[in-house]
């Protein structure tokens, strides 16, 4: 099944390499193979493309595993890095410098990348309920979620992107087949204003 096949990746011995993030789907070139779409991690833990390497090992290590009729194409996930900026309205008696940092630490604890998955949408509602939920918040009045790419003020972004307004439904980003969310610097992509 696609699980035992995910279970064998991520159980894969370290001498081959590691896999972050795994995700099955189906071939739509051709019915006979399954894509397989890996991400590794860089030193720092960001998202990575893994590397040929990494791909050789592991096609070697699922030979292994495989029925004579599974045949795996292994392809890289494709990296989504975003930016999340918001307006916040608060009580007259708020530390609107405190609240702004409380509600950047809880939005980049909620973003974190070990809670994605690749496949997996971004949930927008998620975000504006984090913000609603911290003391003296009354309202949320604005609030944009946006892909970033390639090189900010020395920070390095993937090239990837896609148009986040259309690809919004029923408050989830969807991003292309093999694509995982990151937020790659909370501390420059988290943009708040507090009034």
């Amino acid at each position: 099944t696609r699980e035992d096949v995910l279970a064998r990746i991520y159980t894969m011995p370290s001498t081959f390499g590691r896999v972050f993030r795994a995700s099955i789907a189906e071939n739509p070139v051709n019915p006979q193979a399954t894509t397989l779409y890996i991400l590794s991690r860089d030193r720092s833990g960001k998202l990575d493309i893994a590397p040929d390497t990494l791909k050789r090992n592991l096609s070697k290590y699922l030979n292994e595993f495989r029925l004579i009729s599974d045949a795996y194409d292994i392809l890289d996930g494709q990296i989504i890095n975003f930016g999340v900026k918001y307006e916040a309205v608060v009580a007259q008696n708020a530390n609107k410098q405190q609240v702004a940092l409380n509600i950047n630490n809880k939005l980049a604890d909620l973003l974190q990348t070990k809670y994605f998955q690749i496949d997996q949408p971004l949930i927008v509602d998620d975000i504006t309920s984090t913000i609603l939920a911290q003391d003296f918040v009354i309202a949320l009045a604005a609030l944009r979620v946006f892909p970033i790419t390639s090189a900010k003020d020395g920070r390095e972004y993937s090239r990837s992107s896609f148009p986040f307004e259309r690809s919004t439904k029923k408050g989830m980003i969807f991003g292309p087949p093999g694509a995982m969310f990151e937020l790659k610097f909370p501390e420059f992509d988290i943009i708040g204003n507090v009034v």
